[in-house]
């Protein structure tokens, strides 16, 4: 009787029969017609097989480029050989564990303290014995990232008792207890943009043992649940903090305070073809306060609208409503209502923070939605201001759609000098805006009352006329001609008409007009919110979905925000009982990271960023200029006056 390994036996059960034919959906298939002298024979791996067979009538061949048969005849495919990690699922023939060559994490005290007792108990069992001990790879147990290891004699037959090797968590309640190790890790994975997949593929390639992924999104739900109360509590007490300083430093009214609101989506919320609906499944609405420098953030509103216990269900044939659905549901929003409704989710969040603050001026973008939202919300009257970045471009789209004369920009392409003309107006606006409010030190009648002599300038410096105008009314050119130069190209010259005057004036008060500077009279912006929009990218990534946990890798990001990376780590741990130890190498290198960021923060460097972008701009614009307006500029152009049907057509 011949004995053969249990893959040799399921590969000759897999594999084809001699005699045996191809049977696909019912029907039988040849491998060939009449032969002749010029035919080859090839058989290759059942994977390489599958991948290039075509059927022709019922006739199996292989097909060239052209999509003609070739000379070569397939036969029976034979068994793919062995993959690369197959042959590394074979350990070598050694005395010793393969699993004790990787690496594995202990606590170095709890390493120390089995060696020891052991060597005693071994010593005290048979003295007479000089063999060493050893760790029994065989009997090694896994708790995720933490190992239970015993010790066992080469020689005798002494075999220890398991010790944990890693530090568990102080907590009540039945079952095991969780390790502090795997606690940190979840910690730690939540305030990046990977999730526990890519994480285990980093362990692995590491030669480290990786937990199982069933264990790691156990876990992973624990810790994000608790980052999300941690969270609220932190920004509870914020807005706690906030209205004892206005106390302090005699505001009339401590409660009320001055906010500034955004929504981000995890994807595009314009139509796509794959729903009906808007595409975007994921909105988080933010608030921060503008009463102080630091702008921290008041409070969190999340919509979430993806749930995967419900999908699976679906795909079960199931009739399933999100939310509140049997079982875990982790989405807070129909399927069927909206989710761009920025005034629904701005209610709600400023609803929560009515318990412990007022709301007394309120800057948004141009969503006016979302000012009414906060309107409906507060028993008082709310100060709608304006951000002064998103007016700025509402005037740069104005600008490059007002109905300017043909003859305006004449000799050039439309797509690029307007769009840079449209540029040069609102960047001289906005200088012109924050100058007149440090030097009438943010007087609205003093500003309303001069800023009609500025907008005069202003047309009166881009229509070439820079001089004694802009040297008594502006406060940003002083008649040298730069500040209407500043994305125009050189040779470029504006040709205004009386029309274009009064497009251009309309134009520029939406920014310098009685109502906008009422509208931006503290100067305030949605810069905070639009920073810590890009920074939820860094824990849930458009590209990644975390259905069940990015509620609370959001809070996780948002808490570590307002404390700061260090303290939000240690408070992270502290809450979780998975605690750092101190005076340790590892609270050493937390503690530089967070003096990294910090340093990144600070004034000069923040000036000197500045001072490196604007250089960078005006080079790349110099070198656009260059290349597109000073070469050919002097060729002919086509003369199209003379043409009747264009005549009725004043405006380009």
């Amino acid at each position: 009787m011949v004995f053969v390994s249990k893959k040799k036996q399921k590969l000759l059960d897999i594999g084809y029969k001699r005699g045996e034919s191809s049977r696909k959906r019912g029907i039988q298939h040849k491998y060939g017609n009449n032969s002749s002298a010029n035919t080859r024979y090839e058989r290759l791996e059942r994977s390489a097989f599958i991948a290039r067979i075509h059927t022709s009538d019922n006739i199996l061949t292989f097909h060239d480029v052209d999509g003609s048969e070739t000379p070569v005849k397939p036969l029976r495919p034979r068994v793919n050989r062995a993959s690369y990690v197959d042959r590394f699922k074979v350990s070598a023939s050694s005395k010793v564990h393969p699993d004790l060559r990787t690496n594995k994490i202990y606590v170095p005290a709890l390493l120390q303290t089995m060696m020891s007792t052991e060597n005693r108990k071994h010593r005290l069992c048979n003295s007479k014995c000089r063999g060493d001990l050893v760790i029994d790879g065989v009997a090694s147990i896994k708790w995720g990232f933490g190992w239970k290891e015993r010790l066992k004699c080469t020689r005798c037959l002494y075999v220890g008792k398991h010790y944990k090797l890693f530090n568990e968590v102080n907590t009540k309640g039945k079952g095991r207890r969780s390790a502090e190790i795997n606690i940190g890790f979840q910690i730690g994975v939540a305030s990046t943009s990977i999730g526990n997949t890519s994480s285990r593929r980093i362990m692995n390639t590491s030669n480290i043992i990786a937990p199982t992924p069933n264990a790691m999104q156990k876990q992973a739900n624990k810790v994000c649940a608790a980052l999300k109360c941690l969270n609220e509590k932190s920004m509870a007490a914020v807005r706690k903090n906030l209205v004892a300083e206005n106390a302090q430093i005699g505001q009339k009214d401590a409660s009320m305070v001055n906010v500034e609101g955004d929504t981000c989506y995890n994807n595009p919320i314009f139509n796509s073809d794959a729903t009906p609906f808007q595409a975007g499944t994921i909105a988080v609405t933010t608030m921060c306060e503008n009463n102080t420098k630091n702008k921290q953030i008041l409070g969190v509103h999340i919509a979430n609208k993806l749930c995967r216990a419900a999908a699976v269900l679906r795909n079960k044939g199931k009739q399933v409503e999100c939310p509140n659905h049997r079982g875990h549901c982790s989405a807070n929003v129909s399927e069927r209502e909206q989710i761009g409704d920025e005034g629904k989710w701005n209610r709600s969040l400023s609803t929560q923070l009515s318990q412990d603050i007022k709301i007394a001026n309120f800057t948004c973008d141009g969503d006016s939605r979302a000012f009414q939202g906060v309107s409906r919300s507060q028993s008082h009257r709310v100060g709608h201001l304006k951000d002064l970045r998103h007016l700025g471009n509402s005037l740069k789209r104005e600008i490059n759609k007002a109905p300017f004369s043909k003859d305006m920009l004449r000799g050039h392409t439309r797509s690029s000098v307007r769009n840079r003309f449209a540029l040069s107006v609102k960047s001289r606006c906005m200088a012109e805006l924050k100058a007149a409010h440090r030097t009438h030190q943010g007087k609205i009648e003093t500003l309303k009352r001069v800023m009609p002599e500025v907008i005069s300038t202003i047309v009166l410096c881009f229509r070439g006329y820079c001089g004694n105008q802009c040297a008594k009314n502006s406060y940003v050119c002083s008649g040298n001609k730069r500040q209407a130069k500043n994305f125009m190209p050189a040779n470029v010259k504006v040709k205004m008409v009386a029309s274009d005057q009064e497009v251009l004036k309309k134009c520029i008060e939406m920014v310098l007009g009685p109502m906008a500077l009422e509208a931006t009279k503290l100067l305030t912006t949605t810069q905070k919110c639009e920073a810590v929009n890009r920074s939820y990218q860094a824990v849930t990534p458009k590209n990644v979905t975390f259905s069940r946990n990015c509620v609370g890798r959001i809070h996780g990001q948002v808490h570590k925000l307002n404390q700061g990376y260090a303290d939000s780590v240690l408070e992270k741990t502290s809450e979780l009982n998975a605690s750092l130890t101190p005076g340790s190498k590892v609270i050493g290198q937390i503690g530089y990271e967070d003096r990294s960021i910090r340093n990144q923060k600070r004034p000069s460097r923040v000036t000197k960023a500045r001072a490196l972008r604007a250089s960078t701009r005006d080079r790349k614009y110099r070198l656009h200029e260059e290349m597109h307006y000073c070469r050919g500029i002097s060729d002919p152009k086509p003369d199209y006056s003379s043409l009747p049907h264009l005549q009725h057509h004043k405006y380009a």
